[in-house]
C-alpha cells in the first residue's frame, strides 16, 4: 500500500512539473493546419525547425508520409523519410543533377524489396544539412525507376532521435 502511494505521488509530480510545458492546440489551430497534399507536389507543408537547436518537425502529408527538402551539397533535394531503409536512396534525376550519376555498369543486385531483389548502385553524398545538422561523407545509392528519393538510416542515425508524435515527425539531435 506504501509503494502505491509513493508512485501516485510521483505521478502527480511530475504531472504537475511537466503540465506547463504542454502545448494544447485550439480547435481553430487544427483546423487552419494544412489540408491534404498530394506528396508529389511542392505544396506539402513545409518542415519547421522548432525551440530545440537542430530539431526538425515534419507535419504528415495527405498521404500519411513525411517528406523533408534537404540542402545535398548546395542543391535541394526532396526526400521522403523512410525509417525503414538502410541506407539513403536517391532517383536516377537527383544523383544526376548532384552530380553523382554512376556508370551504368556499376548497377547490381543489392536492395532487398517487397518484390525480390532490386538494382542500385552505391556512392557517397559529400555533404547534407538536415536541421542545421551538417552529414558528411553520407552512404547512399542511386536506385533506376525510384519515384523519389528516400532519406534513410545512413543520415537519420547521425541526426540523433527520430520520434512519431502523432501527425508529427520529430528530428532532434
Amino acid at each position: 500500500m506504501n509503494r502505491f502511494i509513493v508512485i501516485a505521488g510521483m505521478v502527480l509530480v511530475s504531472s504537475a512539473l511537466l503540465a506547463p510545458r504542454l502545448k494544447v492546440e485550439s480547435a481553430e489551430e487544427v483546423r487552419a493546419s494544412p489540408a491534404h497534399v498530394s506528396p508529389w507536389s511542392n505544396d506539402a507543408p513545409p518542415a519547421k525547425r522548432g525551440g530545440l537547436a537542430g530539431m526538425v518537425e515534419i507535419a504528415r502529408d495527405g498521404q500519411g508520409q513525411f517528406h523533408l527538402d534537404v540542402d545535398v551539397g548546395g542543391e535541394p533535394v526532396r526526400f521522403l523519410i523512410d525509417t525503414g531503409a538502410d541506407v539513403v536512396a536517391l532517383t536516377e534525376d537527383d544523383a544526376d543533377q548532384l552530380g553523382l550519376k554512376p556508370d551504368p555498369g556499376a548497377y547490381r543486385p543489392m536492395l532487398q524489396t517487397a518484390s525480390g531483389r532490386g538494382m542500385a548502385a552505391p556512392v557517397e553524398i559529400d555533404r547534407m544539412t538536415i536541421g542545421g545538422h551538417e552529414l558528411v561523407g553520407v552512404e547512399a545509392v542511386v536506385v533506376p525507376d525510384l519515384p523519389v528519393s528516400l532519406l534513410g538510416q545512413s543520415a537519420l542515425r547521425r541526426l540523433g532521435s527520430v520520434t512519431l508524435q502523432g501527425d508529427r515527425l520529430i528530428i532532434t539531435g
